[in-house]
């Protein structure tokens, strides 16, 4: 019996149309869109849940707007029947310290997520990128950004994590300035509880700490700005570390790694130059009469915390 063979007269038209088929099942899937993450981040600033929106969440965008547009609704309708809602805390016999200590405690819930829900909207527009996102390309709006909200300007320069780090402090930064007004003008109505000895403690922790905020919104700018005009600067970290180990093989320690060291001493100098010029002009006892009127006014107001910290500073100051 004679045998068939086949013969097979273009073998690789069988790859081919594997590889044809494979392409053409991966040109069959849509392709993915890339978000923007500073866009999505800036969006959810203005409006909680808008850079959900953005990145394609509905429901959570909904609910983060819903949210936000109720706790607006609750403060205006609080603010507007002011007098109504505290006759109403009397007849449950709620104590208005009680009650002030809760909202300074939904205060801060509500900045810590502000920033907080921004955040999220900027992680999730960066998983949908195939590539790190390098930041936008402005040299302006990363400081103007930060200059506005700590922490911004470093999220528009591809930075989260630093970002996050200022936009922690930025919230209790804010929350200090809407504390301190607030906690004075309602302390006269505070009935002596714990609840009040809690307040008087976040009250002075946010006093203390106000001189650092404009420190800490100015560093925030200055970080931004700098990062904004050199793109190096926007690299990993582990990058950025073996690119300057490669810069100490050629250049040394001091001009390859730690080319600013002049500019900090300078900048040093000149701060040691105005605290002796400021000192000079302004002794510690010129602060002294504040200080110790400042401690008089709060003593009156019944506050035991502040009162004897300043008696501590004022014992360490010359001039007393």
């Amino acid at each position: 019996m004679a045998e068939k063979i086949w013969e097979i007269k273009d073998p690789d038209s069988y790859t081919k149309s594997g590889r044809k088929k494979q392409a053409t099942r991966e040109t069959a899937q849509p392709a993915r869109e890339e978000k923007d993450p500073a866009k999505a981040y800036s969006r959810s600033v203005f409006i909680w849940g808008a850079g959900q929106n953005y990145n394609g969440e509905y429901g959570k965008s909904l609910a983060f707007m819903l949210l936000m547009f109720a706790l607006c609704l609750g403060a205006g309708l609080a603010l507007f029947f002011r007098d109504a809602l505290l006759l109403y805390l009397k007849t449950v016999r709620i104590p208005f310290a009680d009650a002030f200590l809760a909202a300074e405690i939904l205060l801060l819930c509500i900045f810590l997520f502000w920033l907080g829900n921004a955040g999220d909207a900027y992680h999730r527009a960066a998983k949908t990128r195939r590539t790190r996102f390098p930041g936008m390309p402005s040299r302006v709006y990363p400081c103007l950004g930060s200059l506005l909200l700590p922490g911004w300007g470093q999220f528009l320069n591809g930075q989260p994590l630093k970002g996050s780090i200022f936009s922690a402090f930025g919230a209790l930064g804010l929350f200090s300035l809407v504390s301190v007004p607030a906690v004075l003008l309602a302390w006269p109505s505070l009935e002596a509880r714990d609840s009040r000895l809690i307040i008087e403690s976040l009250f002075t922790v946010s006093v203390v700490s106000a001189p650092l905020l404009p420190l800490l919104w100015l560093f925030s700018a200055y970080d931004a700005l700098r990062v904004s005009l050199d793109d190096y600067k926007k690299e990993p970290l582990w990058e950025r570390i073996k690119a300057a180990n490669n810069r100490r093989r050629t250049k040394g320690l001091v001009r390859g790694v730690f080319p600013w060291l002049g500019r900090t001493f300078a900048l040093a100098l000149i701060l040691a130059v105005s605290v002796i010029v400021v000192t000079r002009n302004f002794p510690a006892g010129y602060y002294v009469e504040g200080l110790a009127s400042l401690r008089r006014e709060l003593t009156k107001l019944g506050m035991l915390i502040l009162p004897e910290l300043i008696t501590k500073l004022l014992a360490l100051l010359p001039g007393k």
